[in-house]
């Protein structure tokens, strides 16, 4: 019994997020609100880039409802705990395929209501634990075969895209 309390303490000590003593407290962007178990909310915060001085221990990001353009390579490539990500109601037109590089937990991502015209298939090659995508309300025109084939663990994909929605008949 002791030897198990002494770990269990130790773990409140030195998990991510932790406040005890002689620790710093959560890193967070001017830019964003964070919380301290690694949520950061820049949503709705008129950024047109991924703001910086996020904690390497971000487990969810929500930069929706911005003017995002374009996402640089390795981008999120500080985040290796990153489980979440909300990139929609930007105005993303493509994302190279190196955007998602080194996000080895990313289980939801949100890129809809951008202004994306093709999936982002090489940006998502690698993302096997990716459970949850959404591609809806883009200006996409065709979708591969393979598109989705590494996606081993996707269960939730939505992809009504409002361009095909009204042009679907044409090809």
């Amino acid at each position: 019994m002791r030897v198990d309390l002494f770990w269990v303490c130790l773990w409140c000590l030195l998990r991510p997020g932790a406040a005890g003593q002689g620790q710093s407290t959560a890193v967070c962007s001017p830019s964003c609100s964070c919380d301290g178990d690694g949520g950061a909310d820049c949503s709705g915060r008129g950024l047109t880039t991924v703001p910086s001085g996020l904690s390497t221990f971000t487990y969810y990001l929500d930069l929706s409802m911005n003017n995002i353009t374009e996402l640089p390579a390795y981008v999120f490539k500080n985040f290796p705990y990153l489980e979440e990500l909300r990139l929609d109601a930007n105005h993303i037109t493509m994302v190279p395929d190196n955007s998602f590089e080194g996000l080895q937990q990313l289980r939801h991502l949100w890129l809809d209501d951008n202004n994306l015209t093709e999936v982002p298939v090489g940006c998502l090659r690698h993302q096997a634990n990716l459970q949850a995508l959404t591609l809806a309300l883009n200006r996409i025109l065709y979708i591969p075969d393979n598109a989705f084939a590494n996606l081993t663990s996707l269960v939730v994909l939505y992809v009504l895209s409002s361009f095909c929605f009204v042009n679907c008949g044409s090809k």
